[in-house]
């Protein structure tokens, strides 16, 4: 499913990830779970240094999940 140059993707955790994402939505460090995961994404790519994404994510971040 595209909409708007976007895929959405489908992901299995164990209940210890899902919970741990919906710790953080909850203290309000998140606005949601999908926005965590991307901000992990982004810092992925950076410390590998995949140079391509850099623009895009620099785009995306100010963009809601």
């Amino acid at each position: 499913m595209s909409d708007k140059g976007k895929t959405r993707i489908s992901v299995t955790m164990t209940q210890a990830y899902v919970g741990g994402l919906n710790e953080l939505v909850k203290k309000g460090n998140y606005l949601n779970r999908g926005e965590i995961i991307l901000e992990a994404l982004r810092g992925l790519f950076r410390s590998y240094g995949i140079e391509p994404f850099s623009k895009m994510i620099e785009e995306d971040a100010g963009k809601p999940v």
